[in-house]
């Protein structure tokens, strides 16, 4: 029942997520639009805030917090930050509810920003703040640390203490009930920002932007869940995962499948087909040193993949690393020299390096393999237009 509940409470934070996560990029990123130079809300950097705190979690590294902040632009200032960090202090300190996840996760932030100059006042006072929770958390009973694993242990026993607390039922009716919070701070954010109420209202598939029609929308949606996951109707081994994603990005819903098949990667880490998809869809989304990184494992799975070599070249090719490009595209070739594409596609990137007579070679021996290959005729005959 612990494991059914879990998956519910997962799905729930995953539902937030995804209604928050693609706008949070959008207004931080580019700093073109009035809307990303509005001034943040409290509720609005509470929940960045936690984005990087989940961040965190997950392994990322101090590059990734500095790039972060570089991503929001002027609303990532260290001295705005620091501002909100002691008003959000204040309310953790005095909270009643256990804190001790955040204490973890906010003094692991203070250990990563103090790396770098842009977020060294920034780490500082999350590190503050964070010892000041773990000690008055410390001193009340809750937890007592007892070996130098402080953050895994945090983790641990708040993991526990969380679950017993909201998960006494498989019930939906209960399930539910464990939105309270989560539920009141999207009302309070809905009410303030028109908005993101607009920009749910495709996500959810809803007629109106109205916050209690969302909200209505998502308690149904964790009722319908939890009935799903009692029935049986959940994904549960790493090829229903691999499907379930396979389905999702057919239907152009490529954030949903990366959820999918990390969850199928969680069963088996060594699961090449999720590691090659998953980087095929983040290279759609445009997240292509992320898409790198999947193929990177992929290919440690399967050295001998050409997919697997193909599909990195294409990303290198769009981060305009050309040689690195080539470097794939080669490793592809000796593997099936018949493959056509791959000659293609190497002439395409020693064209942009100037080497247009390796170029022609490239795309002759295309032609060679597959005569009627119009796009690799086409680019031969610009070639030979310019020499």
């Amino acid at each position: 029942m612990q494991g059914l509940l879990k998956r519910i409470w997962q799905w729930i934070q995953e539902f937030f997520e995804k209604l928050f996560g693609k706008r949070s990029s959008n207004t931080s990123i580019g700093g073109n639009s009035q809307e990303s130079n509005r001034p943040l809300t409290d509720t609005d950097y509470e929940f960045l805030f936690n984005q990087l705190l989940e961040g965190i979690a997950h392994g990322w590294h101090e590059g990734r917090v500095l790039k972060y902040f570089e991503d929001l632009g002027i609303r990532g200032k260290s001295k705005l930050w620091v501002a909100w960090l002691e008003r959000f202090g204040d309310k953790a300190i005095a909270s009643s509810a256990p804190n001790l996840q955040l204490a973890a996760r906010m003094m692991r932030l203070g250990e990563l920003g103090q790396s770098f100059r842009e977020t060294e006042i920034i780490g500082k006072k999350s590190y503050e703040i964070g010892k000041r929770i773990y000690n008055q958390e410390a001193k009340s009973g809750i937890w007592e640390y007892e070996g130098p694993d402080i953050d895994e242990q945090i983790v641990l026993k708040d993991s526990v203490q969380n679950n017993s607390t909201h998960f006494q039922t498989d019930s939906p009716n209960e399930v539910t009930q464990t939105l309270t919070i989560e539920i009141e701070e999207l009302r309070e954010r809905l009410q303030q920002d028109a908005t993101l109420a607009r920009e749910i209202v495709p996500q959810a598939k809803i007629k109106s932007g109205e916050p209690e029609q969302i909200v209505d929308y998502l308690l149904n949606s964790v009722q319908s869940e939890a009935i799903k996951l009692k029935q049986g109707k959940y994904p549960q081994t790493e090829q229903e995962w691999l499907n379930q994603g396979l389905k999702q990005a057919n239907q152009g819903d490529l954030e949903g499948a990366i959820i999918s098949w990390d969850k199928a990667l969680e069963i088996n880490p060594s699961l090449f087909q999720g590691w090659h998809n998953r980087g095929s869809a983040l290279s759609d989304l445009g997240r292509l040193h992320e898409a790198i990184d999947s193929f990177d494992r992929a290919i440690f799975l399967d050295v001998d993949n050409l997919e697997a070599w193909n599909s990195k070249g294409d990303v290198l090719y769009k981060l305009e690393q050309w040689e690195e490009a080539i470097t794939c595209w080669d490793k592809g070739l000796r593997l099936q020299p018949n493959y056509y594409q791959g000659w293609y596609n190497r002439g395409s990137a020693l064209s942009k390096l100037g080497k247009i007579e390796e170029a022609v070679i490239s795309y002759r021996k295309a032609l060679e393999i597959e005569p009627g290959f119009r796009l690799a005729q086409s680019r031969l005959n610009e070639l030979s237009e310019r020499s």
